[in-house]
């Protein structure tokens, strides 16, 4: 790496425009991580989530030419990351509606370390959230953990700012009545 300032993300979506393969490369190096993050809390499932980010890396570079720059890209990778586990979703309810049998997902497991009193409040947050509906979960994960403004995650989402920050404000509400309803 070089000791100069590294070129923010509209200069490399210019540049990988221009032909620089590399800039498109420097773009996954940078989004990879917390895109694979943000996917996995929507399928908890590895190998999907795996097969999701490249999908949605394929769409970027298929379609980066159309990149309008009204948002930001980060903004425009996560809608395009929503649309795919949106996509995703429909089709794995059409294969349940084929298939009777439903298999649950496994919990992930707490680090070996955790104190179990924490280990099972971590697992019922994250039941919590699980249970929240759809647009409040993903509003609360690209708020919460992704850092996405309201603005942002208006953008991704294609609704109003009032109501990412109205589905925001759900999800938290649901949130604390579950977790305060939870206990001894």
């Amino acid at each position: 790496m070089s000791s100069q300032t590294e070129p923010d993300d509209t200069a490399l979506v210019a540049a990988f425009i221009g032909g620089d393969e590399q800039a498109f490369k420097e773009l996954v190096r940078r989004h990879q991580k917390p895109l694979y993050h943000f996917v996995w809390r929507q399928v908890r499932n590895h190998a999907e989530t795996a097969d999701l980010c490249q999908k949605v890396f394929l769409k970027v570079f298929l379609k980066i030419r159309g990149f309008r720059g009204e948002s930001s890209f980060r903004t425009w990778l996560y809608q395009i990351a929503l649309n795919q586990c949106k996509n995703h979703f429909r089709s794995v309810e059409r294969e349940r509606l084929d298939d009777v049998e439903i298999e649950s997902l496994p919990l992930e497991d707490c680090p070996a370390d955790a104190h179990a009193e924490s280990a099972q409040e971590s697992r019922m947050l994250r039941a919590a959230v699980e249970a929240l509906p759809a647009k409040q979960r993903q509003t609360l994960e690209l708020r919460f953990y992704q850092g996405l403004t309201f603005a942002e995650i208006a953008a991704g989402m294609n609704c109003p700012v009032g109501t990412a920050k109205a589905n925001y404000h759900h999800a938290i509400t649901a949130l604390r009545k579950r977790m305060r309803g939870s206990g001894p």
